[in-house]
């Protein structure tokens, strides 16, 4: 990323400039965007997709995304990917989606190999491939990616796309755990203890503590951001968008775009 590129989006992230200087600053990474720079054009991207300082226009995302995601800016592939498997009937293309995702994880996007497996997983916008997903998961587990150890640690403990293996299982649990994975410690524990409960009966308890984590989450006191009180209806409008956006719950793309890419909610 060039210094111009990084010193504009510091300003633009910066909430302790006036309100007109962040606009400046954001101006201009749409000029420096049109002169082809990729990071740029990846920034504003994925501004006027999410909205905040921009207001949010597809049409405009995809353009950007696409132009940088054309430069082999992984990051931007992994955006476009998603915005193609959005609910948003006007730009939602399967193949394009995946092609974008494949794209990155070929490029060692973590993200997009996570996203790749869910994907061979669910089978709803690829042919479900079990093994194929496996190998996907297991690109990003290797590079640290706790979401991708735990699941790969529960398709290990079923055998599923994978020789079933209960150390193995263990190994990529404790992976997860020590990368801060909140549930791969309750698979360690009971499988410490001997508990002979099936696979399917663990998997079913921790989907219930993560159903109530969320239950928790959508009841919990709305926070506070610098001194103004987001309500509860308008915290689950802007999930409910993200979603339809293409950002499922747990893709925590929020992550990767830490230092790289503009934070422009207010």
């Amino acid at each position: 990323m060039s210094y111009e590129c990084q010193d504009l989006q510091s300003i633009a992230n910066d909430d302790s400039f006036p309100l007109k200087e962040r606009d400046e600053a954001a101006e201009q990474l749409e000029q420096l965007a049109d002169t082809g720079d990729a990071h740029a054009q990846y920034i504003i991207g994925t501004a006027y997709r999410d909205g905040g300082l921009l207001i949010p226009d597809t049409a405009k995302a995809q353009k950007l995304l696409e132009r940088a995601a054309k430069q082999e800016i992984d990051a931007a592939q992994y955006a476009l990917g998603k915005l193609y498997l959005s609910d948003d009937a006007d730009i939602h293309d399967s193949a394009k989606g995946i092609y974008w995702l494949k794209r990155s994880a070929d490029n060692g996007n973590d993200f997009a190999a996570y996203r790749l497996g869910k994907e061979y997983l669910s089978g709803k916008n690829v042919s479900k491939d079990t093994s194929t997903a496996a190998e996907y998961l297991r690109q990003a587990a290797d590079n640290g990616s706790a979401y991708a150890q735990y699941l790969l640690g529960k398709l290990t403990l079923m055998g599923e796309g994978i020789p079933k293996d209960m150390d193995a299982a263990y190994e990529w649990f404790a992976a997860a755990r020590d990368n801060g994975h909140a549930y791969a410690e309750f698979f360690m524990k009971r499988m410490e203890c001997g508990e002979q409960e099936p696979p399917s009966v663990l998997l079913s308890a921790t989907r219930l503590l993560y159903h109530m984590g969320n239950i928790f989450r959508d009841n919990a006191p709305a926070p506070a951001a610098n001194g103004v009180q987001i309500d509860r209806k308008r915290l689950a409008q802007l999930r409910q968008k993200r979603v339809a956006l293409g950002h499922k719950p747990d893709d925590h793309e929020l992550e990767q775009q830490q230092g790289f890419s503009m934070k422009f909610h207010m």
